[in-house]
């Protein structure tokens, strides 16, 4: 585990909590309530007590403004400068209303001099009047130059406008060094294996490790393990060679039959590559210069391209020195350097292709003639998916060092036509992966919606045919996570594939999505592929003192009174990374934690609990416990920050709030973090990561307000509704390509 820094930050104001904090003033001391005089401010009005809201000028009733008023008089209640910056003010129509604060409408600078003033110097305060409006036009230019949809590295500014929706609210985002980040690419490291079985604490299920305190008492023959984490007495009996010996260590809950089973992973994984063939992929853009390509069936026609006197036929404006390539055509060069690749680097690999349109064609390994799956089939998943894993037996049963020519023979052969069978192509794509070992992959490339059979995304209009398409996929994503299997897919720029439908595939099974031009498609695809999988089914549990919780995380994923956090993982790749926010709890938690007491806690434990299997079938736990010192003085804690973790969180939290549809909320998030790390040599590191993501944001912002303000487009309240909730393809990429972000794959600056 990283943490951001090397001590973990309890605020002051929640050390004093819990016994400590009731013994500090005995009872008879302290002062009664409702004796209590005001501190220089007048009470809140009725029912608008400890809340924070955001109200409209015309709202506010007759009392409270009387209630303003008399806020405004009391000339003999002072207010602390500390104060009068958190009044509630009346700014562009709304007044702010803070729940410890008392209630002061804002003044001119005319209603706020002394009246002697005003009298004696009436010329400079009109002179000083006439500069007023000159620096207020000057203001309105900066605003207005700041307020544009745009990143600045050259600056290391994050501009932060907001295109529709805001009404006023403010997201309120606790910042600190409180952060931990995890490397999944531990799971391949050696450590100290287990010898028994593992020790878990009987309350809080925290395992014994090599910093747990074991009180040994000689005379009744007895261990006892006070827990460091709840401080839980635990009887246990614990031989010497069984005591940890290192912060990491591994349990083998079971075997792979003895490795009897045992099947080769990494080498012999199967690789599908899953294409749209349909009529669109025969869509060109020109290239600048005269080459000759592979795959490039315009060049059998050139003859009837040209006039009788044997010149070109070019249209007005068309440029000359080019050369036109199909979308087709990017994919085929594209697969054939993977399957060149894999070949030199992996020989015993095995790789097929599937194609789809209005049917499905199961090319496979190319050692025997291609299968067509058509009519009703496309429409029945288990006969589909049962017929697929049969089928793999015969279509890959050889590697790619021996079938590569054969492969790249049935890439020619490709003819583009038709619609989409996205999902029945998939269906059999998987069903040949299943026959596969644990670590293979899927990946699909397409480049418009899925209109034919299963899974089918063309004319969605009742929320009940939205979440069965999306069950569609979100079955096929489970069934890929079970087997190992990751699935990513490759989306063409230009077109609408509704990635939103498809992206539970790559969320549940560790795979990417990616929105690429077709002339780059040969370096994703090689991306794709040099992300090597290392563990399947894992399940990350991480556990922290009982005087901490879990900030910013799905409240599914938290228990234990808010101690132990849950993820499932999936398929693990190496360099994946999980980054994670903690904070003290509450004071009224604290206070109930009579044997709690911060002030005598020196140092903190976290621990990591990753349950996974390995690619050879063998079930584990990998246990990480390490101990962070403790400060309450924040500006120490940021002493020595690792802006990388910072910074790859920030991101991942940012992206995992948009994937929400909380779009105001993770610009407030993204803005919050980068203030923090605005000094930082990683900032500039840090904008050029989030740009592409926050630009997205507001482009999905503009879409929202346009398609609310036009309603002429949508013939029914329920069509309307279903298209609100679609997220741009660009925007599910980026989100997705966001919350995968590591320290590794971070764009450099």
């Amino acid at each position: 585990m990283f943490f951001a820094s090397k001590l973990a930050y309890v605020t002051k104001k929640k050390i004093e909590s819990g016994a400590q904090k009731e013994a500090a003033i005995p009872e008879d001391e302290k002062e009664p309530k409702g004796e209590e005089e005001p501190r220089g401010r007048a009470p809140s009005p009725k029912g608008m007590r400890k809340r924070s809201c955001s109200r409209s000028l015309s709202s506010i009733s007759d009392e409270e403004l009387d209630c303003f008023a008399k806020c405004d008089s009391d000339s003999d209640k002072s207010l602390s400068s500390s104060e009068d910056e958190a009044k509630a003010s009346v700014k562009k129509g709304k007044i702010l209303v803070d729940n410890e604060m008392s209630f002061k409408p804002k003044q001119s600078a005319a209603q706020s001099k002394p009246e002697a003033l005003k009298k004696e110097k009436p010329k400079e305060r009109r002179k000083s009047s006439e500069k007023k409006p000159i620096e207020l036009e000057e203001q309105k230019a900066d605003k207005k130059k700041k307020s544009k949809k745009s990143y600045k590295d050259e600056e290391a500014t994050i501009s932060l406008s907001v295109a529709a929706g805001s009404k006023g609210k403010k997201y309120q985002q606790e910042v600190d060094t409180n952060v931990l980040s995890l490397d999944l690419t531990v799971l391949k490291n050696k450590t100290e294996i287990a010898t028994g079985d593992a020790i878990e604490c009987n309350k809080c299920s925290a395992i014994f490790n090599v910093h747990s305190k074991l009180i040994t008492d000689s005379t009744k023959n007895e261990q006892t393990w006070i827990c460091e984490f709840c401080s839980t007495l635990n009887k246990v009996s614990i031989e010497e060679e069984e005591m940890p010996k290192t912060e990491e260590i591994t349990y083998i809950i079971e075997s792979a039959q003895q490795s009897m089973l045992k099947k080769g992973g990494g080498e012999n994984i199967t690789v599908m590559f899953c294409i749209d063939v349909s009529g669109s992929m025969c869509v060109t853009q020109p290239v600048k210069g005269k080459m000759k390509l592979k795959y490039d069936r315009v060049n059998k026609l050139q003859d009837l391209m040209k006039f009788s006197d044997g010149s070109y036929q070019y249209m007005d404006k068309e440029t000359k020195n080019a050369t036109y390539v199909s979308r087709m055509q990017c994919v085929q060069t594209a697969i054939e350097n993977q399957l060149n690749e894999l070949a030199n680097g992996a020989p015993n690999r095995k790789a097929g292709i599937v194609t789809f349109n209005n049917e499905v064609v199961l090319i496979g390994d190319g050692s025997v003639p291609p299968k067509t799956y058509a009519g009703d089939k496309l429409t029945n998943y288990e006969e589909l998916l049962a017929t697929a894993q049969i089928d793999a037996d015969t279509y890959m049963s050889k590697s790619i060092s021996a079938t590569k020519k054969e492969l790249i023979h049935g890439l020619e052969r490709i003819e583009e036509s038709g619609q989409t069978a996205l999902g029945p192509g998939l269906v059999v794509a998987l069903g040949v992966a299943m026959k596969g070992v644990p670590g293979s992959k899927v990946i699909i490339c397409t480049d418009g919606l899925a209109n034919v059979g299963l899974g089918s995304v063309e004319n969605l209009i009742t929320e009940e045919s939205i979440e069965a398409v999306k069950g569609f996929y979100t079955k096929l994503g489970e069934l890929a996570k079970e087997r190992g299997i990751s699935i990513s897919i490759v989306s063409i720029v230009g077109e609408d594939c509704r990635l939103e439908m498809l992206s539970p595939l790559a969320e549940l099974t560790g795979g990417d999505i990616i929105k690429v031009d077709p002339l780059n498609l040969s370096k994703d695809f090689a991306s794709i592929l040099s992300d090597v999988i290392i563990a399947t089914n894992v399940e990350l549990k991480v556990k922290i003192h009982k005087g901490f919780t879990f900030r910013n995380e799905n409240p599914e994923n938290v228990s234990q009174d808010g101690s132990l956090m849950t993820r499932q993982i999936g398929n693990a790749s190496e360099g994946q990374e999980v980054t994670i926010e903690y904070c003290t709890k509450s004071s009224e938690e604290l206070k109930e934690m009579k044997d709690l007491d911060f002030s005598k806690i020196v140092t903190l434990p976290f621990q990591a609990q990753i349950n996974y299997v390995t690619l050879e079938g063998m079930r584990c736990v990998r246990l990480i416990t390490n101990q962070q010192k403790v400060t309450s003085d924040k500006e120490e804690a940021k002493k020595e920050v690792n802006y990388k973790v910072i910074s790859v969180n920030a991101i991942q939290k940012t992206a995992h709030l948009v994937k929400k549809g909380n779009y105001r909320e993770a610009q407030a998030n993204a803005q919050h973090w980068g203030k923090m790390m605005k000094k930082a040599p990683e900032y500039r590191e840090y904008v050029a990561n989030t740009a592409p993501l926050y630009e997205a944001v507001q482009d999905q912002q503009w879409k929202d307000l346009n398609e609310d303000n036009n309603t002429e487009s949508i013939t029914t309240k329920k069509a309307k509704a279903s298209q609100k909730k679609q997220k741009s393809d660009k925007l599910v990429s980026y989100s997705h390509k966001g919350e995968q972000v590591s320290s590794n794959k971070m764009k450099k600056k």
